[in-house]
C-alpha cells in the first residue's frame, strides 16, 4: 500500500456531500478524506510519527472533483439537492470554499504536495450535448462558461493557498480544461477521428453504455480514435495525453510548476 499509493476515488461523488445521492454506494470527498485518515493511522503505526510525517511530506495528493457537482446543477430534472437552484456565482463560490476546507483538512493530516484538477469542458461531453440538444460538431457554450467560471475561481484559490501555506505546502493547478479543449479543437492532429460522439453508447440519448438498460447501445470499432469513451468520460488515449502534459508540460498545463517538478520539489 505505502509503495504503490492509495486511491479513494468514487464514481458519481463530488465536492458536496449531497452530490450523487441518488446513486448507491458513492463516497463523497469528505468521506474519502476520512478514509485517508484511517490509512494515515496505519502508516503512523508502521513507521512512527517522525518517519510518517516525512513520508507524507514527500507524497503526492491528487484531488479531482467538481464535475459531478456541476452536472447535477445543469440537469433540469434534478433540483439542486432538493431545493431551487441557487445563483450560479454563489454555486461556484460554494464549490470552491468547500473544496478549500477539504484541502486544509488534508493539510492538517500531513499532506504537503497537492495536484488539484479543474473541471473539463463539460459542455462538450455527449451527455450535456444531448441534454441541451446541441447541434452536431458543437458544444454547449453555457455549460462551458459555467465550468470556466468555476475554474477561474479555483485557480485563484490555489494561488491564495500557495501564498498562505507555502513554502511548507505546494499546490499545483491542473488545467485539464484547456488540454482537453485543445484536443477537441485539433483532434485529427492528435490522431483521433471523432471528437464529440461517444465510442460506447446509444443512438439518443447516449447516456448508457451497453447493458440491457440500453438496447440501442453500440460500441465503436477502435476506441483509440475517439475522444470520448461514453457519455461522460474521455478515452484512455485522451487521458494519456492529458497526463503527459500535466507531468512534463509548461505552465499552460500545470501551474505554478508541473507534476514532475512537484515530485522533485525540495523544501529549503
Amino acid at each position: 500500500m505505502m509503495n504503490s499509493g492509495v486511491n479513494y476515488a468514487s464514481g458519481s461523488s463530488g465536492i458536496f456531500d449531497e452530490t450523487g445521492s441518488f446513486y448507491i454506494g458513492r463516497v463523497p470527498l469528505k468521506q474519502q478524506i476520512s478514509y485517508f485518515e484511517k490509512t494515515r493511522a496505519l502508516i503512523l503505526d508502521a513507521m512512527g510519527e517522525k518517519a510518517a510525517a516525512e513520508f507524507l511530506k514527500k507524497a503526492l495528493f491528487t484531488v479531482a472533483a467538481g464535475s459531478n457537482d456541476i452536472l447535477e446543477y445543469l440537469s433540469p430534472s434534478m433540483p439542486f439537492f432538493g431545493r431551487e437552484k441557487i445563483d450560479l456565482s454563489v454555486f461556484q463560490d460554494s464549490l470552491v470554499s468547500n473544496l478549500t476546507l477539504h484541502l486544509k483538512r488534508l493539510n492538517q493530516l500531513g499532506a504537503r504536495k497537492y495536484v488539484v484538477a479543474d473541471v473539463g469542458p463539460l459542455g462538450c461531453i455527449p451527455y450535456v450535448r444531448a441534454l441541451e440538444f446541441i447541434p452536431a460538431g458543437e458544444c454547449s457554450a453555457s455549460a462551458n462558461q459555467l465550468a470556466e467560471g468555476y475554474n477561474e475561481k479555483l485557480k485563484r484559490m490555489i494561488h491564495k493557498l500557495n501564498q498562505e501555506m507555502g513554502p511548507e505546502s505546494k499546490f499545483v493547478y491542473a488545467n485539464t480544461y484547456e488540454i482537453v479543449m485543445e484536443i477537441i479543437r485539433r483532434y485529427r492532429q492528435y490522431g483521433f477521428e471523432n471528437a464529440l460522439d461517444p465510442c460506447c453508447g446509444g443512438s439518443f440519448p447516449p447516456f448508457l453504455c451497453i447493458g440491457i438498460a440500453n438496447s440501442t447501445s453500440t460500441l465503436c470499432k477502435d476506441r483509440s480514435k475517439y475522444v470520448f469513451w461514453d457519455a461522460f468520460h474521455p478515452t484512455e488515449a485522451v487521458n494519456l495525453i492529458v497526463a503527459g502534459k500535466l507531468v512534463d508540460g509548461n505552465s499552460a498545463a500545470a501551474s505554478p510548476i508541473n507534476i514532475r517538478e512537484l515530485f522533485q520539489y525540495q523544501w529549503k
